[in-house]
């Protein structure tokens, strides 16, 4: 309508003969990974702000997976032809954070005039993004945690009519439910960050020292001397029965096997909502990631990604980025984003929007994730994860938890060998650093 209407006025000025410089819209780069159908619900927010107003023009352009787009950001940075927005996995936050590249988002929103109620935000999900000090570095976007998800009609075929608590108890779980007939009982997404980070996060472990790396750059890992050690040589039994079943390293490996009929658990990223939705043949649920018999669960930790600012662009542009963030933690925006997506909510006013609108009376499936980032009190163990070339140690860690499914290394060897593979790689990118 509004295009119509400049349209319109420029025709009739015209035929007066009158000059008619109408200013276009300045252009803003917003770099991301492409996220296969939430490209959709992506473009829908995109569209929403650029219609809303005139001055600016948000470009949005998907780069591939989240190493191609961050590999494509370096590149252009080091050509000065870098977006002023950017979309990087939580992990590479560590990176981006002494890149020198950054305009801290909680700087940008206030030089802009923009006044944000930061108590309003769900607080572990802002924590992953801050610095120690509290100055939010970035602004969540595409996030989750993972949860078990269940097949009910599996459950109820082996007599089981809740999703198992503890870790003990889903072992007992898993032989009922071999025992009826199922040819797997569990399988799991993205192991590394259900079965290291986030069993670690929940139990209040550390992951590594330096407050697993908030503190600093020459923080090394341990998780090898916690019961991080007992979990993985428990589910190596369970790879060892036929109880679990081992899938692959990504998350998309892992669904197949469940919407598939063929395991009757999976540990996931709470975001898989909408695609079990679309490929499920039976009816499923969700709960929390199961913890140890006798603790007191903590918050899980969150993943998926951030929109990062980058510095050496013009004022004039920072305005505009600023009013698009504003715009996307908006109630109505966040609740939308929520629902289209299965991605959560960044505050407690759309969570609220959300749950009082009755969703989750429909889909209560979707509200597991929320409660679940919200549970205990935060510490220091359990806000984030800031370390260095995240890529390369989890890939070293993901090989020797293979050998453990595979029965090639009993599970303290395995974590010893991650640990020390893990430590090497960290000194390389401190050493990069300094």
């Amino acid at each position: 309508m509004k295009q119509k209407l400049l349209a319109a006025c420029a025709g009739a000025f015209a035929a007066l003969g009158i000059s008619t410089a109408f200013a276009a819209p300045l252009e803003i780069q917003f770099w991301h990974p492409s996220l296969g159908p939430i490209d959709d619900a992506l473009k829908q927010q995109i569209e929403a702000f650029n219609t809303s107003q005139a001055n600016y023009r948000i470009v949005a352009s998907g780069r591939g997976t989240y190493d191609e787009t961050f590999n494509a950001a370096i590149a252009g940075f080091r050509a000065n032809k870098h977006p002023q927005m950017l979309v990087v996995i939580a992990q590479n936050a560590q990176s981006m954070l002494l890149s020198g590249s950054v305009y801290p988002v909680q700087d940008l929103l206030a030089a802009e005039g923009h006044k944000v109620d930061w108590s309003n935000y769900i607080q572990p999900v802002l924590n992953y993004n801050r610095t120690k000090e509290g100055k939010l570095l970035s602004l969540p976007f595409s996030v989750s945690t993972p949860i078990l998800w269940y097949n009910k009609d599996a459950f109820a075929k082996a007599g089981l009519t809740r999703a198992p608590v503890t870790w003990d108890e889903m072992g007992e779980y898993l032989t009922k439910l071999k025992a009826s007939g199922m040819e797997c009982g569990y399988t799991s997404g993205w192991q590394q960050w259900v079965h290291v980070d986030n069993y670690s996060t929940i139990h209040d472990l550390p992951i590594a020292t330096e407050h697993n790396g908030l503190d600093g750059t020459n923080a090394v890992f341990t998780y090898n001397k916690t019961a991080v050690v007992k979990n993985i040589a428990r589910l190596g039994t369970w790879a060892d029965d036929g109880r679990y079943t081992y899938s692959g390293r990504q998350g998309s490996s892992a669904t197949p096997a469940f919407t598939g009929g063929k395991c009757a658990m999976m540990t996931h990223s709470s975001a898989v909502f909408s695609a079990l939705q679309q490929s499920a043949k039976f009816a499923f649920d969700s709960a929390p990631l199961p913890y140890e018999t006798g603790a007191t669960p903590h918050n899980s930790l969150i993943g998926g990604g951030a929109i990062w600012v980058l510095k050496g662009h013009k004022p004039e542009e920072y305005k505009g980025v600023a009013a698009f963030l504003a715009h996307l933690a908006s109630p109505n925006q966040q609740a939308k984003w929520h629902q289209d997506t299965g991605y959560m909510p960044i505050t407690k006013a759309a969570y609220e929007k959300v749950k009082g609108e009755g969703y989750y009376d429909k889909y209560p499936q979707q509200e597991v994730a929320i409660k679940q980032i919200q549970r205990g009190t935060p510490t220091l163990n359990t806000m984030t994860v800031r370390l260095g070339n995240s890529n390369q140690y989890v890939a070293a860690l993901e090989e020797e938890l293979e050998a453990v499914w595979s029965g090639k290394k009993p599970a303290q060897q395995a974590m010893d060998d991650a640990v020390r593979r893990g430590n090497e790689i960290l000194r390389r990118f401190e050493r990069q650093r300094n």
